[in-house]
């Protein structure tokens, strides 16, 4: 592959760590927030990998791999507003600046591993909901090219430990092969008293995003969950937090889930790069109790970061605080309990007091797309409104992402038809005063548009609005198609399929990912028909930046026994189209 060379700068971190004597280990832990809907959500960890380049890819240099003694597991559900799922704890990782986690997940479909089991999973990822019918679904969490895992940027610092300590500190070594280098057990314990420094790292995990529900088989409802992940990591020296609490009381049964928390978020939003909306920078849910606590939120103890705070779900009145200005967290926060559960009162987080949110009607609305302007397949669609004061642009009120194969919302998405309540952040703690308005585009009516990596975020013309009274059908509303991002140029990929036995499949979808993050999809149907040697193009891909490396899987099922013969496979051969608009792949089924 013509890839842009990797800076060959772990041997020099690991010089530094000699001199430092490694005596600064480092923690990796995971959080998430998952809609209400979900009771589990299972990913499982059988290594973790670091590298200083954001866009190597997994068969470049530079990476330090650390493969788990045991896998671990964790449930993006428990491991959510605040918690800290622990993967790996005491990494002798060099001293230096890292952009990149690689995750590599153990797959559904290989055997259980234990933590999984001890759990309670069927599956090692597993995706647990609970439907309208009150019906629980175990199902297997389809990952996306696992063997290549999941790539996570961020700014993470490993700190040199103390020189002083260092010299009483165990000894360790490391073999190196090329430009992976892999920490080995220390050889040559000392049992000197010794001081340690430790640094931890978070990955977050945004199930709103990231967990896309999807049918196949002629289904009417979803009956398979994706992982698409948009996952960021964080160094938690340098984030902060932000809690609060909501009065429940005035809110009807209905914005309880089936699974038994209220089917409320809060969102902590940032300006787009261009100034023409806000943008979602993270999500937590609403607990049992009411309270919330959105963590973590990058900020710097120079420059404290402001956020505006979306308060929304079903049967509520959206609330909406501008300017929460969020401060560093204390040192100790940046650790874990024995359980691996942030301890949250140490967090530091700022308070936005006591917020009593007014019950409000709801409708449902899907959408469509205009004929031949179908939306990539890893889009998500958001919903937005506009305070009605000077100099406003939109919130994020709602987002789904799309079903990848089926182009629509695998649930309508339910919108509130009440008017906005908003306010201004003053004090940690303190009150927040509310007013009530209609949004700029009226109570119950919202701009509609997509968004997706390496696309322009879709113009916010399109508008969707409350339906007649007793209508219960989803609102249909066509989202625009979205263009190329600048720099970006149109790339295709032509895949050459054959079956390894003849006729075994009659039905599948030929996926295209970059670093665990579906970009798209086309059907196999025709190919699979055809039979061996046939060969199908999938077009529009963005090509040339870095962010243009892909791996393909398919899924391919037959219909006389759609879910007993449903076979997901991925392939290990890198597709460029960094430096080319054209690739290759030669794909057999199994």
């Amino acid at each position: 592959m013509n890839r842009i060379p990797v800076a060959l700068a772990v041997p020099v971190a690991g010089l530094c760590c000699a001199l430092a004597g490694c005596s600064t280990r480092t923690d990796v832990s995971v959080t998430g927030n998952t809609p209400a809907q979900y009771s589990h959500v299972w990913i499982t960890a059988q290594e973790v990998w670091f590298n200083t380049s954001s866009i190597a890819g997994p068969d470049d240099g530079g990476w330090v791999k650390f493969p788990l003694s045991t896998p671990a597991t964790v449930d993006l559900v428990t491991e959510s507003g605040g918690n800290l799922g622990s993967l790996v704890t005491g990494l002798k990782l060099a001293p230096g600046t890292y952009s990149q986690i690689r995750l590599i997940p153990v797959d559904a479909a290989a055997a259980l591993t234990s933590s999984a089991q001890t759990l309670g999973a069927l599956y090692n990822a597993e995706a647990d909901y609970v439907d309208s019918a009150n019906t629980t679904h175990q199902l297997p969490l389809e990952l996306l090219n696992p063997d290549q895992g999941i790539g996570i940027p961020g700014t993470l610092k490993v700190p040199v430990g103390n020189v002083g300590a260092a010299l009483s500190a165990t000894t360790a070594t490391t073999t190196t092969t090329g430009t992976t280098t892999t920490p080995t057990t220390p050889t040559t314990p000392n049992t000197s008293p010794t001081t340690t420094t430790t640094t931890t790292f978070a990955i977050t995990f945004d199930g709103t995003r990231d967990l896309t529900p999807f049918s196949y088989a002629g289904a009417t409802t979803s009956n398979a969950i994706l992982l698409s992940s948009h996952a960021s990591a964080f160094d938690l020296s340098e984030v902060g937090g932000i809690q609060g609490q909501l009065t429940l009381t005035n809110l009807t049964a209905t914005i309880n889930s089936a699974a038994g928390l209220p089917a409320i978020q809060v969102s902590a939003q940032s300006l787009s790069a261009d100034g023409t909306r806000h943008v979602v920078v993270s999500r937590a849910p609403v607990h049992a109790d009411g309270s919330f606590l959105l963590y973590p939120l990058a900020t710097s103890s120079s420059s404290p970061a402001d956020y505006d705070l979306v308060i929304h779900g079903r049967g509520i009145a959206t609330i909406i605080i501008k300017s929460v200005q969020v401060t560093l967290a204390s040192s100790s926060a940046s650790g874990t309990t024995s359980t691996g559960t942030a301890a949250n009162s140490t967090i530091n987080a700022v308070s936005v007091g006591t917020l009593i949110p007014r019950a409000a009607g709801s409708y449902t609305a899907n959408v469509g797309t205009a004929t031949g302007a179908a939306l990539p397949a890893g889009a998500q669609v958001g919903f937005y409104q506009t305070l009605a004061t000077a100099g406003e642009v939109p919130y994020v009120i709602e987002a789904s992402p799309i079903d990848p194969f089926n182009e629509t919302l695998a649930n309508a998405q339910a919108l509130s038809t009440g008017t906005l309540d908003s306010g201004t952040y003053s004090t940690s703690g303190a009150s927040v005063t509310l007013v009530s308005a209609a949004p700029k585009e009226g109570a119950g009516h919202y701009r509609v548009a997509a968004s997706a990596p390496s696309f322009t975020d879709g113009a916010l013309t399109t508008t969707v609005s409350a339906p007649p009274a007793g209508t219960t059908t989803p609102v249909a509303v066509t989202v625009p198609a979205l263009a190329l991002a600048p720099g970006t140029t149109a790339g295709s990929i032509s895949a050459s399929v054959t079956q390894a036995t003849a006729g075994k499949y009659d039905h599948g979808e030929l996926l295209v990912t970059h670093d665990g993050t579906l970009i798209a999809t086309t059907p196999l149907d025709a190919a699979l028909a055809q039979g061996a040697g046939a060969t199908l193009t999938v077009s529009g891909l963005p090509a040339g930046t870095a962010a243009a490396l892909y791996y393909v899987a398919v899924r391919a099922w037959n219909s006389r026994d759609a879910s007993g013969t449903l076979q997901r496979q991925s392939y290990p051969t890198a597709i460029d189209l960094s430096g080319s608009t054209t690739g290759a792949a030669q794909l057999t089924i199994n």
